[in-house]
């Protein structure tokens, strides 16, 4: 994505054949040592041949595709990329995990409008195997006629990033992704610490984990090739990339709605037993990550289950003659399962791995195995949807708000259980907000006179709040307690508290999912 002449000296000076013509066949950088996970970056560059069957082989597992960007016409021009739908389409096909991506003009047009072009031309679906859209934020082509900063100030471009990823995250619900270079973005940003909640992608051509942009602790991904090829293929040749993180991490980077499975034979919930190393059994009496999975089509009519809790897929072990367990990093013929519904509305699932159905065996006091040629009381279970799992970000401050020991306040720019709260409803038109480090409600303490704390074992009156939807997208919180709006006050300084007759600036919080 890094302009190109500069992508293929830097490539040259670490030892590949960039996209010159004539060269001869050049072997692919190896891996950057620590990183399982891999993927590639792609757009018109790479042209219409790409072989995504090869890359799939050669061990990627999601790919970034440029969809669009803004030309330099008087009146300027949306351009989709010629080849989004086909690479799209293969990556696909082939297994990978998909992200569209938007090439930056903040000199033509506003952040907000080309982020609705990016959503216009690839709209955001979580389906569990999409990445967030992602903001390609660079220095200028040469041919632009743009010093580096596109001729604009540290100030401007910092207001026209936090447009664009403002509105792609009312819009999607989850966090923009930004692709920058520390090069570009210190000076040009004025070393913007603004955006450290955002994911970053990061372009360094290197085997070195690379220095990082202003504000940010770490990268999410990193782009350490450009223009290299995939080994077994004359056609590929993406630029290479790598996350930072396990097959957990990831899976909670592409969301997507989770289910749970509840079997009827002894209403008990089936869990990825000992997160995920054991296999699953129907023993839980409540929800927790253990027993959510992300239930994804896998095409023809099959789905997969990818536990939550280590981001692997179920897998009908030993082609069904072994239990169910969450170990797979891909989904194969023994991955795929198909969803029956019953007559009386419960839902059983038929292994494609040998066209049995899966069983809660002995009544539930053992593991889960796909054995059975028809439908029983131990075969059915009911799909259960788990409370949404939510993430508030003060869109004063672009920080989260944060539970603990203390009054909640909007302080993080990193999501963890501190900032991760399940969405209860509670009827009457309010929800309760339980965070996930404590397990406690949050309450607007002292009937509201107080800052919210999450310290409550019970739903009450202080504990309901109303959401707000917004004109502009945002949400705002309103406390039963007291008929106030919550604000994070000072701008976020100071903890959040329901003390506002009307909704502000401060008042405004972005939801995601998480």
């Amino acid at each position: 994505m890094v302009r190109r002449g500069l992508a293929v000296l830097l490539g040259a000076a670490v030892g590949f054949v960039g996209l010159a013509g004539g060269a001869s066949p050049a072997q692919a950088l190896p891996t950057p040592s620590g990183y399982a996970i891999t993927g590639v970056d792609v757009s018109y560059f790479q042209g219409p041949s790409l072989d995504w069957a090869a890359t799939a082989r050669g061990g990627a597992r999601f790919a970034y595709i440029r969809v669009s960007e803004q030309d330099g016409r008087a009146v300027p021009h949306n351009n989709p990329d010629p080849y989004y739908a086909t690479n799209h389409a293969g990556a696909r096909a082939n297994g990978l995990y998909t992200g569209a991506y938007h090439r930056a003009r903040p000199d033509l047009s506003s952040g907000k409008q080309q982020a609705d072009v990016l959503l216009g031309f690839a709209p955001y679906v979580a389906d569990g195997r999409s990445l967030p859209p992602m903001l390609d934020i660079e220095w200028p082509r040469a041919d632009w006629g743009l010093n580096d900063c596109y001729n604009m100030t540290p100030a401007q471009l910092v207001a026209w990033i936090r447009d664009f990823v403002t509105e792609i995250a009312v819009r999607t619900g989850r966090q923009a992704m930004i692709y920058t270079n520390t090069n570009w973005w210190n000076p040009c940003t004025g070393s913007s610490q603004s955006f450290a909640a955002n994911p970053l992608f990061i372009a360094n051509y290197s085997q070195n984990p690379p220095p990082l942009p202003a504000g940010w602790s770490s990268f999410t991904v990193w782009q350490h090739a450009a223009g290299a090829p995939i080994p077994g293929s004359d056609f590929s040749t993406p630029d290479l990339d790598v996350f930072k993180g396990d097959h957990a991490s990831l899976a909670r980077l592409l969301g997507g709605p989770a289910t749970s499975w509840l079997a009827t034979v002894n209403n008990r919930y089936v869990t990825a037993e000992a997160a995920g190393a054991s296999a699953l059994i129907a023993n839980r009496t409540a929800l927790g990550p253990w027993e959510q999975f992300d239930q994804i089509d896998a095409g023809g009519g099959f789905v997969a289950l990818r536990a939550r809790v280590n981001g692997r897929y179920v897998t009908a072990e030993n082609a069904g003659a072994a239990p169910l367990i969450a170990n797979r990093t891909a989904v194969g013929s023994w991955e795929k399962f198909r969803v029956i519904t019953n007559a009386d509305g419960t839902t059983s699932l038929l292994a494609n791995a040998n066209n049995r159905y899966v069983t809660a065996e002995k009544a539930g006091a053992l593991p889960l195995i796909a054995n059975r040629t028809a439908i029983g009381a131990w075969e059915k279970f009911r799909v259960v949807t788990p409370p949404a799992l939510v993430n508030l970000l003060a869109t004063v401050n672009l920080r989260y708000v944060t539970a603990g020991a203390s009054a909640l306040i909007a302080g993080q720019t990193v999501v963890g259980p501190p900032q991760q709260f399940d969405e209860i409803d509670v009827g009457g038109g309010f929800v309760a907000l339980r965070a996930r480090v404590n397990g406690r409600y949050v309450t607007a303490e002292n009937a509201g006179a107080s800052p919210l704390i999450a310290n409550r074992t019970a739903v009450g009156s202080w504990e309901k709040f109303r959401v707000i939807t917004n004109a502009d997208g945002t949400t705002s919180l309103l406390a039963n307690a007291n008929s106030r709006y919550v604000t994070a006050e000072k701008a976020g300084a100071l903890p959040l508290i329901a003390n506002r007759t009307a909704i502000g600036p401060w008042e405004r919080f972005i939801r995601l999912t998480s």
